[in-house]
């Protein structure tokens, strides 16, 4: 071999050694990058599990204390309260006598509606209808319609609106002779979950839980529910469960009957929550409704 070919050689080879060097140090180089990766996201990992455990342990924490405050508030009436407070996100609760019975008063208004809305959706009832007031509908106390003139047809759309709205108790009447009342606790009771009485407009606090969780959750896709709870949120009702929070994340009915005072809610704040409140015998209820609402209205919006 010649002297230039030799040196040709020998270029060739170093080029190689400087190659192979470089393609070690490269490798090297990845790896030690993917090993930092790895490090950051295990130390990652492990500040969100911390802070996830930290969270977990404040929240139950203040649930602990919204659970001592609320026992301390109602005191002894707590024989005479029906409450659930149900967290729809996080599916939190807390209940005092779910199972007791109440008189639903006009909170049955709501599940009224849902099973009007329900048979509008199936295309049974045409919501934009009218229906044409009959001396049987006539019903005093709540409502706007007992001073208005009822000769001509009155929109299904409205009828559903005042009885929200107003509670109305004609335009309910109106509504349950439309739907059918046999119709009306057959869907209740599916609801429900269980066959629920049709005499005596009886109810439970668990009852109307599943009726707001059913208009939350609408798992039927029913294009209006919201309608009814934008009626919900527009009562001209104020003094229970949104007497001291804001009234247009409020979704409510209130219902009174003799010694019956009660408010079943939707409430629309980050996490939202289901709050049902029945009494009976109770000294200046609507008080302690706003007050018990208040107290875990502040709980929910303390959640991160």
């Amino acid at each position: 071999m010649n002297k230039k070919l030799k040196g040709i050689s020998l270029l060739t080879l170093a080029a190689v050694i400087l190659i192979s060097v470089a393609v070690v140090g490269v490798n090297l180089s990845k790896k030690h990058a993917a090993e930092e990766a790895a490090a950051k996201l295990a130390a990652e990992k492990t500040r969100i599990a911390a802070e996830k455990a930290l969270k977990a342990e404040k929240e139950k924490e203040a649930f602990s204390d919204l659970q001592s405050q609320l026992n301390s508030y109602i005191g002894s009436d707590k024989s005479r309260i029906g409450l659930i407070y149900f967290d729809l996100e996080v599916g939190t609760s807390i209940e005092i006598n779910p199972d007791m019975e109440f008189a639903a008063a006009s909170t049955v208004k709501v599940p009224m509606n849902i099973t009007l809305l329900d048979l509008a959706q199936k295309g049974v009832i045409d919501f934009d209808s009218s229906v044409q007031y009959t001396e049987s509908d006539y019903e005093g106390g709540t409502g706007i319609l007992q001073g208005q003139d009822r000769t001509k047809p009155i929109p299904l759309r409205t009828l559903s609106e005042y009885s929200i709205k107003y509670s109305d108790n004609i335009a309910t009447q109106m509504i349950i002779r439309t739907i059918g009342r046999d119709r009306m606790y057959d869907t209740f009771s599916k609801i429900a979950g269980h066959e629920v009485a049709e005499t005596g407009n009886l109810t439970t606090p668990a009852n109307n839980a599943a009726y707001l969780k059913r208009l939350y959750t609408n798992p039927n896709n029913n294009p209006y529910y919201a309608f009814l709870i934008a009626n919900m949120k527009n009562t001209i009702f104020h003094d229970r469960i949104d007497k001291y929070i804001p009234q247009e994340i409020t979704a409510h009915k209130i219902g009174n009957y003799s010694s019956y005072v009660n408010d079943i809610a939707i409430i629309y704040t980050k996490r939202p929550y289901v709050l049902v409140v029945f009494t009976n015998g109770v000294a200046d209820a609507p008080e302690k409704i706003a007050q018990i609402s208040k107290m875990i209205y502040k709980y929910q919006i303390g959640l991160k």
